[in-house]
C-alpha cells in the first residue's frame, strides 16, 4: 500500500512538473509570429486551442467525419510547430464541434492521469479535516498516529 502511495505521489509530482514545462512554453511562445499564424490561443490552466473553420465552399456539403479527416490534415503543420517547441509529448489532443457549425475546436490539454480536480479537492478536506480533529495531540505517539492516519486515507483515495 505504501509503495503504491509512493508511485502516485512521484506520478503526481511528474505531471505538475510536465505541467509547468507547458505554462513556461506557452508563455514564451506566446504573441510570436508562429503563434499568431496558427490562431492558438492559451488560458491560465496551460491549453492551448484553436478553431479550424471550413475553407472551401466544398467542405459545407461534407460529412463530419470526412470534415475531421480533413481538418486533422490541415493541423499537421501545427502539430510540427508544437513539436519545434517541445510541446508534443506534453499534451494531448481533444476536439469538438462548435454547435451549430462545421468548425472544430481543437484543444491541447497538459497530460493529467493522477492529478484530477476532485482528486485534489478531496484530498485537501480530508488533510484539512483530519489535521484540524488532531491539533490537541502533538506528542510523538500523537504523531505518528497522524501519520499513519494520513497515509490510511491516502490509500483510500490512491
Amino acid at each position: 500500500m505504501i509503495k503504491r502511495i509512493i508511485q502516485n505521489w512521484q506520478i503526481a509530482f511528474y505531471e505538475i512538473q510536465n505541467w509547468v514545462f507547458v505554462k513556461r512554453t506557452i508563455n514564451k511562445h506566446f504573441k510570436t509570429a508562429d503563434w499568431e499564424k496558427f490562431n492558438l490561443r492559451a488560458d491560465w490552466v496551460g491549453r492551448i486551442y484553436t478553431v479550424i473553420n471550413p475553407q472551401s465552399p466544398g467542405d459545407d456539403g461534407d460529412d463530419m467525419d470526412v470534415l475531421r479527416i480533413k481538418y486533422t490534415e490541415r493541423l499537421k503543420p501545427m502539430n510540427i510547430y508544437l513539436d519545434s517547441i517541445g510541446l508534443s509529448e506534453s499534451v494531448t489532443m481533444a476536439y469538438e464541434q462548435v454547435p451549430e457549425s462545421k468548425s472544430f475546436v481543437f484543444v491541447y490539454t497538459p497530460i493529467f492521469n493522477v492529478i484530477t480536480t476532485w482528486r485534489v479537492i478531496w484530498i485537501s478536506g480530508l488533510v484539512t479535516i483530519f489535521f484540524a480533529s488532531r491539533l490537541d495531540s502533538l506528542t510523538y505517539s500523537g504523531l505518528s498516529y497522524i501519520i499513519t492516519g494520513v497515509l490510511n486515507l491516502l490509500g483510500k483515495i490512491f
